[in-house]
């Protein structure tokens, strides 16, 4: 079975990154220990002003162990008043296309 990847972005306001990553990185210690859990990437914008300000990415054995992951501690951790503040637009994804370039190769444009 192919990797799922589950992709999550976040509208966090200017000013308030610390306030987000301090929640986000209490969910983010506790899913890393899940089984099932292979990778993350969490990315933040370079323009201050984008309305998706950071964007999680993280690989996943199966969609049944990341369903699994999310237990009851993950939704109390989850329903924390803190994070009405941080909407979030989450999703599972497998990948349809993949390519990597080689060094000091350019990457032929999709066809």
């Amino acid at each position: 079975m192919a990797e799922i990847v589950f992709i999550n972005s976040f509208e966090v306001p200017e000013g308030r990154d610390e306030a987000f990553l301090a929640l986000w990185t209490q969910i983010d210690s506790y899913m890393c220990g899940k089984p099932g859990f292979r990778w993350r990437r969490l990315h933040r914008s370079l323009d201050p002003a984008a309305r998706l300000r950071y964007v999680n990415v993280a690989g996943w054995d199966s969609a049944q162990q990341f369903d699994a992951a999310h237990d009851g501690e993950f939704v109390r951790m989850q329903a924390q008043p803190e994070w009405s503040e941080f909407p979030a637009a989450p999703a599972l994804y497998t990948v349809e296309q993949e390519t990597v370039a080689q060094p000091g190769e350019a990457v032929p444009a999709a066809g």
